[in-house]
């Protein structure tokens, strides 16, 4: 005898996929296997499980976007801050980016420059021999 056929609450699932659950989280949530739940979703939506999963996770991610905005418009100064941050890179303090020319040198240019450091070096110690 074969296992009665389980109904699926297309409502519930949605709602768990909108909150940010997965596949495997949504047919444990239903009791089922998760390839169950593909084929069931192939039959009822006439799309693959990943489609359909990316598609409410995009309607939940809308949903939580447009309350975040709202808070903020309605003068949430944290939200206020925080998609700011987000949306329009803003930050809390500055970064200054200085770039330092390196000069470039061979290695007899250092040396001719390391002896005449030397030179100078020593005509200052006969400088104050000399005092």
């Amino acid at each position: 005898m074969a296992r009665p056929k389980k109904e699926i609450n297309w409502d519930k699932v949605d709602k768990a996929l909108m909150a940010g659950a997965n596949g495997v989280q949504v047919s444990a949530m239903l009791g089922i296997h998760f390839n169950t739940l593909s084929k069931k979703c192939e039959e009822a939506h006439k799309c693959g499980f990943s489609e359909y999963m990316e598609t409410k996770r995009e309607k939940g991610n809308n949903l939580l976007h447009s309350k975040q905005f709202e808070l903020a418009i309605d003068g949430d100064k944290a939200m206020l801050i925080w998609l700011g941050k987000q949306r329009l890179n803003q930050s809390d303090k500055k970064e200054v980016h200085q770039t330092v020319k390196q000069e470039e040198r061979t290695l007899s240019e250092v040396q001719e420059e390391l002896k005449r450091l030397e030179a100078l070096k020593q005509s200052e110690n006969e400088q104050f021999d000399d005092d």
